[in-house]
């Protein structure tokens, strides 16, 4: 290890560790930088500068930073900090949420594949295979690391997601409004579990949103509907999910409090769902198609109190 001279003393990768924390305590992300970068030059072969700048790039959202950095902490990760990451290398988790963040799908399926992910195989086009469904935290109200940079859109909300590979999902629920979010936009999230929701009977893991990668453009509507019996209901879902359509219902939400949102729902406190006299859906998509299937549905059944209007 490298050590530097100034002001007339010696200068070694320890002291400018503990500055660097110290500016993290401080929020102090300029300074936090200049160290990293100070003992990158220090340490150029140490897996442990690599990742932990690299962790710092990925605060800031500097997807290209992150890249690089990682990619050098891959090439200095040894058996000894293998053990210290329980077989893993974190690094190339983190490789792989840069790399998709930018589209370098070759480099993606390099880092998944040395995360340990199997059947990534090779090539240029976008990974799009069934990584299953996964809750995801739009605009997370709680930062992960020290100088993060929140995506914030909008109001914070969990939505369920059809995950495409290890690090970016495709939004399968219709967001309120309020969290700026829509049916079907694709969004990068992080891997760190940040909570649980129940999914057929299992507890699953909470994932924080990273970024939006793509907007689907897909309005959203609301529909208000009285007289609905819950097969009607159904046979509405139905209607809607084979034509393409995003459909939820609203009026059955819970509002969680941070605790139990960022731990279990089922954690010891009360959130039940706010009373209704009629059932308010969310739906998505685009005229004339939605508008079209919702209205042919409500008309087969002239005794619903029913009205659709568009949200944005």
């Amino acid at each position: 290890m490298r050590k530097r001279r100034g002001l007339g003393k010696q200068r070694g990768p320890r002291e400018v560790w503990l500055e660097w924390t110290a500016a993290d305590e401080a929020a102090d992300a300029d300074k936090a930088a200049a160290l990293a970068a100070e003992l990158l030059e220090l340490t150029p072969r140490s897996y442990f500068s690599w990742f932990h700048a690299g962790l710092l790039s990925k605060a800031r959202c500097n997807w290209p930073e992150v890249l690089e950095r990682n990619v050098r902490a891959l090439e200095f990760f040894t058996p000894a900090d293998a053990k210290d990451f329980d077989g893993v290398n974190p690094a190339a988790w983190n490789l792989g949420i840069a790399a998709t963040a930018m589209s370098d799908w070759t480099t993606a399926r390099q880092a998944w594949t040395a995360y340990g992910v199997e059947g990534m195989g090779s090539g240029t086009e976008p990974i799009d295979g069934d990584f299953g469904q996964a809750p995801v935290r739009l605009n997370p109200d709680q930062p992960s690391l020290p100088h993060q940079v929140m995506q914030w859109a909008g109001a914070t909300e969990v939505v369920w997601c059809w995950r495409r590979s290890p690090a970016h999902a495709i939004i399968s629920n219709v967001p309120l409004p309020e969290s700026g979010h829509r049916f079907r936009d694709v969004i990068l999230h992080d891997g760190e579990p940040k909570g649980t929701r129940r999914l057929g009977g299992r507890e699953v893991a909470v994932f924080d949103q990273l970024q939006r990668l793509e907007d689907s453009g897909l309005p959203t509507w609301q529909a208000q509907v009285a007289g609905a019996t819950g097969k009607d209901l159904q046979e509405l879902s139905d209607l809607i999910e084979r034509r393409g359509l995003g459909m939820d219902d609203w009026s059955g939400m819970r509002l969680l409090c941070s605790q139990c949102s960022h731990g279990s729902p089922d954690g010891g406190h009360h959130h039940p769902a706010t009373p209704a006299e009629m059932t308010r859906l969310g739906l998505a998509g685009r005229e004339p198609e939605l508008t079209q299937t919702v209205e042919a549905w409500a008309a087969a059944r002239p005794w619903l109190d029913f009205d659709l209007a568009l949200l944005w």
